[in-house]
């Protein structure tokens, strides 16, 4: 009888830890799904802003991705950074001075939703750094923009 009993005891406790073990894997295959959610989130609030020509101003469709940046950068600890660019119509140094007041247009938007101002660093590159070819309007287009990164500060 008393083998009985530490046998079923046995029994019990085998069950109850290979139940254990599958609640564990399912908690690691949620959080492993969450974080990829999480990443492809991050991924599409860092694409590019794309510009109209000659305007420093962020197109009113940006603004809710925007808002989303805000809040990604307050809540989870990053830092961004805002690289500006603009297509080869135009002179040299107005290009760049174009560049820099649009990365600097998206900081001032992003302080104004509560990131820290030492959280955004701007930096302008004008005509310098093209993605597509400058000479059809669909490469110009692709090549006014500002590129977001962010980086981790933290843990």
């Amino acid at each position: 009888m008393k083998t009985q009993i530490i046998t079923l005891s046995a029994a019990v406790v085998l069950f109850l830890s290979v139940n254990a073990t599958k609640t564990t894997r399912s908690a690691k295959e949620i959080k492993a799904k969450t974080t990829s959610v999480s990443a492809i989130a991050l991924a599409d609030l860092t694409k590019n802003l794309e510009y109209d020509f000659d305007k420093p101003a962020v197109r009113d469709a940006y603004y809710k991705k925007l808002d989303e940046l805000a809040k990604a950068v307050i809540d989870d600890n990053y830092a961004v950074s805002l690289k500006g660019h603009a297509d080869a119509i135009g002179a040299y140094k107005y290009n760049w001075v174009l560049s820099d007041k649009r990365a600097v247009t998206v900081k001032k938007y992003l302080i104004s939703k509560g990131v820290k101002e030492s959280r955004v660093i701007t930096t302008p590159f004008g005509s310098t750094v093209p993605i597509a070819s400058n000479a059809t309007p669909e490469g110009r287009q692709k090549n006014r923009r500002v590129e977001i990164g962010l980086k981790k500060i933290g843990d």
